[in-house]
């Protein structure tokens, strides 16, 4: 598939993505004050274990992965 502005898959593209998962899942735990923010936290928490799932598989250490934020 092509992007509309020419825009290219990469590494640190992927990288950005998951790190605004991570960031939006800190943000609810954070302000977290009903059962629907604890909802959202554990759906966010199964993204991110099915993109490790997916990235350890391939052969990526997703811990040392993420914690290289920029």
């Amino acid at each position: 598939m092509k992007s509309k502005i020419d825009w290219k898959w990469s590494e640190e593209t992927l990288k950005a993505i998951i790190m605004d998962i991570v960031e939006r899942k800190e943000e609810y735990e954070k302000e977290s004050s009903s059962e629907f923010d604890e909802g959202l936290i554990a759906g966010y928490e199964f993204v991110l274990d099915s993109i490790k799932n997916e990235l350890e598989v391939r052969g990526y250490d997703f811990n040392e992965w993420i914690k290289d934020k920029n």
